[in-house]
């Protein structure tokens, strides 16, 4: 018998979601964007720490929002997003990646109080809930900042440092971004067996439609983030390997943020879809709870995680093209066709 369906999400409980996610969010990917993924000093990190303020006001309004609506924070939850304004304030005037780095920490672990068991019996769970929730926070973080960063920065003068920067900065997040991503597939596919008893109550149960939309989002994700790696960032390699400074800078400083922005857009789609996931499609199917954590969930848990690593070391193995020597304007011009000569003895005749 078909369980009880519980109410979908107002509005305001909509808007404090995605709010509470973005609080989160912002500071850790402004922190783990100048401390680890810009270059120290560059045009890059200058340009994210500009974020910083407007991010701190974000962070503080969506605590303030929880506490008008039934979500307020606990004490431990205040005091973190508490240290991220103050860490993202002072990170705007005083570049330091130590500083950067804590108010990444202070954001994450924002996030993470409500997560933490209150037994050691509710430890699996939250360890694979805080894997699921940090992962989401790097990635859709990292995409909101990075494209925020990337759009501003195209009014910026010095497009040849600014484009090796962003190239530097896009590689080395869609690497970490990578790296979420399995993370979250490992979590996602626990977290889901939990509430989904068969393929098809994803189509079924309102639980399991609601998340069959979320995974189309994310399988739309992956899709960009495959563009970037396999495509945006070989091109910029070779442009960069050719001395084609002017398609290195059109495709990383140029191009590369508006591809990012959309996915950016998709990515906060997603967590205004993460209120509607309430209760379980087990329950409203009417089905069986999900069984204990034993040894055949483990066993097939590290068959994902084996999986996952596998496919994740394959992704980041691109493989090297050996450039030509790059083409200088001499070589071009002496390669294009020059006028027509006529052989001696071979010209018009009267």
């Amino acid at each position: 018998m078909p369980g009880t369906v519980p109410p979908d999400p107002s509005p305001i409980e909509i808007l404090t979601a995605v709010l509470s996610t973005l609080a989160a969010s912002l500071p850790v990917a402004i922190g783990i964007a100048v401390a680890f993924l810009a270059v120290r000093d560059g045009p890059v990190a200058a340009r994210i720490r500009t974020l910083a303020v407007p991010a701190a006001v974000v962070v503080a309004g969506g605590a303030v929002l929880q506490f008008c609506t039934a979500r307020t924070p606990s004490p431990g939850q205040t005091a973190m997003f508490a240290a991220a304004v103050a860490g993202l304030v002072l990170l705007r005037w005083r570049p330091s990646p130590w500083l950067a780095a804590g108010t990444a920490v202070a954001g994450g672990l924002g996030a993470l109080v409500p997560a933490m068991p209150s037994s050691l019996a509710g430890l699996p769970r939250a360890l694979l809930t805080a894997t699921h929730i940090l992962g989401a926070l790097i990635w859709v973080g990292g995409l909101i900042v990075l494209a925020a960063a990337g759009l501003l920065s195209r009014r910026d003068r010095g497009d040849v440092p600014a484009a090796h920067d962003w190239a530097r900065t896009w590689e080395r997040f869609s690497v970490l971004a990578l790296w979420c991503v399995g993370a979250m597939i490992v979590s996602g596919a626990w977290l889901a067996w939990t509430h989904v008893g068969s393929p098809a109550q994803l189509l079924t149960t309102p639980y399991g439609r609601h998340l069959s939309v979320k995974l189309v989002l994310v399988g739309a994700l992956l899709a960009a983030g495959a563009y970037n790696t396999r495509v945006l960032l070989p091109r910029i390699r070779a442009a960069q390997a050719g001395g084609d400074t002017r398609a290195a800078v059109r495709i990383a400083v140029h191009h590369f943020p508006g591809v990012v922005a959309a996915e950016a857009a998709v990515a906060v789609a997603i967590l205004a879809v993460v209120p509607f996931l309430r209760g379980s499609a087990r329950t409203q199917a009417g089905g069986p709870a999900a069984g204990p954590f034993d040894l055949a969930v483990f066993g097939c848990g590290a068959v994902l995680v084996a999986l996952t690593a596998a496919a994740l070391w394959a992704g980041t193995r691109v493989p090297t093209r050996t450039p030509g020597p790059p083409r200088t304007t001499e070589a071009v011009r002496s390669s294009a066709p020059g006028p027509a000569t006529v052989p001696p003895g071979r010209g018009r005749t009267g």
